[in-house]
């Protein structure tokens, strides 16, 4: 029997589960440069004194009951995080959209079983996790966010690293 020559058998095969996470980052990161792009257009339109009244009242109310120390600290760190996101949105979206561009080429990388994707997409999600902190501080909010979001990041690096194997290039 005779071989087609047109036929390629050198060429890799991706792994289900490496396809299974390419598309989970496809629809995460994809979602990311969407929302980014409306916030960037809007960031300058939304009225942040009237949230920060709103949220100045709650303060207050909770300052007059009986809450709890943890709570009235819970309180006091997100009023920072709402003013240092208020006063950086343009650079923190801005930063957040150029990360999630990255980080969906990366996804698109190693869709092609090209290695360097992983690299851009690791370097692109542990960035990310620091412009907050950057601009915010690492007050309790942030640090809660910072852990979750790490967690959450650190499954997807891992999962992607044991499917380097397949990844050439």
């Amino acid at each position: 029997m005779m071989e087609n020559p047109f036929e390629e058998t050198n060429k890799p095969q991706r792994p289900t589960f490496l396809f299974v996470l390419c598309i989970l980052t496809f629809i995460g990161s994809g979602w990311n440069v969407l929302s980014n792009l409306f916030s960037l257009f809007t960031a300058g339109m939304m009225d942040s004194t009237l949230q920060m009244e709103q949220y100045s009242n709650i303060m207050e109310n909770m300052e007059n009951g009986a809450t709890s120390a943890f709570m009235s600290g819970l309180f006091s760190s997100s009023m920072q995080l709402l003013q240092s996101t208020a006063a950086h949105a343009r650079e923190i979206t801005a930063l957040q959209l150029s990360l999630a561009v990255v980080s969906l080429l990366g996804a698109i990388l190693m869709f092609q079983l090209r290695r360097l994707g992983f690299y851009l997409y690791a370097a692109a999600q542990v960035l990310t996790l620091f412009i907050l902190p950057y601009f915010a501080g690492f007050s309790l909010v942030v640090m809660i966010g910072l852990l979750w979001s790490g967690f959450i990041t650190l499954i997807f690096i891992i999962l992607y690293a044991v499917n380097l194997k397949y990844m050439v290039r």
